[in-house]
């Protein structure tokens, strides 16, 4: 059989350097431009859809979690559509998609617009734009992936924020709907061309080789991304491994959402000012882009389940310091492990699927991923509220997660490396 010659591409061979790192700055635009998405933007907008259409904070905090977890039913199906189409198209999609969202969102009129206005903007933003950016760099680095992830985790983080102090000075000087304006033509006019123009699919399709600009033989670049181990979702799905591993990734997302969203009411109940939540989240953000960069050094070098370990341990104390945390020394502590459990999580996600289940369809194995962390961070802060509304605090959810991240922290170690069944 004929080696299919490989692609020509003028961008790729214009490059000075190796084209991975141009997929890399592309990705952190598409990271970047997922923020008017994410929780810490969302909860800006809070007060303005309580007053402007006559609810109450349970009532947009529900329609809030409602629309997260519609939102999360579809990316399973945006990680296939990367594996067919591929990651050029899809973050073009992705991106008028987001920005029309966006600019939908500044005619919101009631608690039914605000639901599909959630759900486009967690689907889109927090979802899809994470998947099709993180999923362009394992396919462009291999030996180096885990310090690529910990890098674009590393700016992104640095990145929130600058960008909540943007969007609360552009709501300081206009109507919240124009800010959703301004949002969508941003995310239009930066990411659209930025995945038109600039991002490529895999190495192998130009004879290139993951980490290196070295062509290689025509039949080993295009042969190479079988040598790996490739698994579909349906062969991932009977490891026990996968599953442990989403268990992992799905507690942070449900306990971290909840301890963020509730944490001035968490940080009142313990005695501590509205400032005091807000320099110890201001420090959360800081050790969470450093834990960032260790997390890539620690998942290129060790086994995958003694970094998925190492983040429940540290959720497990964030738990623990939640409900004790009265003194200095100990929101210290608890800012810490908060910080090191969200910034493992972050280039967690990027690394481990590709390493252990191959590129191929590593779009469908983390877009399934995503679902699930997706619905974790939607029934999160339902069960804090639950907690308090009826157990009188949030005691009994910090319990429950500190008891659920030990049987994890267990279940990853004696976790088996993925055998597929004669």
């Amino acid at each position: 059989m004929t080696a299919q010659a490989p692609a020509q591409s003028r961008v790729i061979s214009a490059s000075p350097i190796y084209y991975g790192w141009v997929i890399w700055l592309v990705a952190l635009v598409g990271m970047l431009c997922s923020s008017p998405g994410q929780s810490f933007s969302v909860s800006l907008f809070m007060d303005y859809f309580i007053e402007d259409f006559g609810l109450d904070r349970t009532a947009v905090s529900s329609l809030y979690g409602a629309g997260t977890f519609a939102a999360s039913l579809g990316l399973t199906w945006v990680g296939r559509q990367i594996d067919r189409w591929g990651n050029r198209r899809v973050g073009v999609a992705i991106g008028a998609l987001f920005g029309i969202v966006l600019l939908l969102c500044s005619l919101i009129g009631g608690p039914i617009m605000l639901f599909f206005a959630f759900a486009g903007m967690r689907g889109l933003g927090q979802g899809s734009f994470p998947l099709v950016s993180s999923t362009a760099v394992a396919n462009w680095f291999r030996h180096r992936r885990g310090r690529l992830m910990s890098l674009l985790a590393l700016a992104f983080a640095l990145f929130q924020g600058l960008y909540v102090n943007v969007a609360r000075l552009l709501l300081e000087a206009m109507d919240w709907r124009q800010v959703f304006v301004v949002l969508g033509l941003g995310v239009v006019a930066l990411a659209v061309p930025a995945f038109a123009l600039l991002m490529r699919e895999r190495p192998e399709h130009y004879g290139l080789s993951p980490d290196q600009s070295v062509p290689a033989a025509t039949s080993q670049a295009t042969k190479q991304i079988e040598a790996e181990d490739n698994w579909t979702l349906a062969e991932a799905l009977r490891t026990p491994i996968l599953w442990i591993f989403v268990a992992s990734r799905m507690l942070p997302s449900a306990w971290g959402t909840g301890l963020i969203l509730h944490q001035v009411s968490l940080f009142a109940s313990l005695n501590h000012s509205l400032q005091t939540v807000t320099e110890t989240f201001a420090l959360i953000s800081m050790v969470t882009a450093g834990a960032a960069l260790l997390a890539g050094y620690l998942i290129d070098r060790f086994k995958p389940a003694y970094v998925a370990a190492l983040q429940m341990l540290a959720l497990l104390a964030a738990c623990l310091l939640a409900m004790t945390m009265r003194e200095a020394w100990l929101l210290l502590l608890y800012a810490l492990a908060f910080g090191l459990g969200m910034g493992i999580g972050y280039v967690f996600d990027g690394a481990v699927w590709p390493n252990l289940f191959g590129r191929q369809f590593q779009g469908q194995i983390r877009g399934f991923v995503f679902t699930t962390s997706v619905i974790g961070s939607a029934i999160g802060p339902a069960l804090f509220g639950l907690s308090y509304d009826y157990a009188g605090g949030y005691e009994l959810a910090l319990w429950a997660g500190a008891g659920l991240c030990l049987v994890l922290l267990l279940l990853a170690l004696a976790a088996p490396s993925p055998k597929r069944r004669p």
